[in-house]
């Protein structure tokens, strides 16, 4: 009887939520490099955003490269809010190389591409966006030889 109900729910249910399920694919512009690592991280809130990638809701490293278009696939995340962030990782140690004062030393962007502000970098609030069935967005990292 259970494994009833079970197949049932599984049957019926399923179908249901995955109407809201989206995806979101990120296009990275401006990368410094082809040799570089590249990381996105996808926040439902502010809590780690562009302070801890191990609060990011999702992750990958390493993307997807074709004839200079470099993409972030997020596939079947729940219809919400979120925000992107994305590293260039010129050496390849899985982090941000910051200056002493902590200003980026490797490309970075951010979902909306608000720029950096004078003594931080850009909130959650202004980084954020929503995401409904499917949703293609432009992400441009930013380093300090871009224009």
């Amino acid at each position: 009887m259970q494994l009833v109900i079970g197949l049932f729910g599984i049957i019926f249910f399923f179908p249901f939520f995955s109407l809201f399920a989206g995806d979101l694919e990120v296009e990275i512009l401006n990368r410094k490099s082809n040799q570089s690592v590249i990381l996105c991280a996808l926040y439902e809130s502010e809590n780690g955003f562009l302070s801890d990638e191990k609060l990011a809701s999702y992750k990958i490293v390493g993307v997807e490269t074709n004839h200079q278009k470099t993409t972030c696939q997020f596939k079947g995340i729940p219809d919400k809010q979120y925000a992107v962030s994305v590293l260039e990782d010129l050496n390849r140690n899985g982090k941000m190389d910051t200056t002493f004062i902590g200003l980026p030393k490797e490309p970075w962007g951010v979902s909306r591409n608000p720029p950096m502000h004078t003594f931080g970098p850009p909130t959650f609030d202004e980084a954020v966006l929503n995401v409904k069935s499917k949703l293609v967005i432009q992400i441009r990292l930013n380093h300090k030889d871009s224009k």
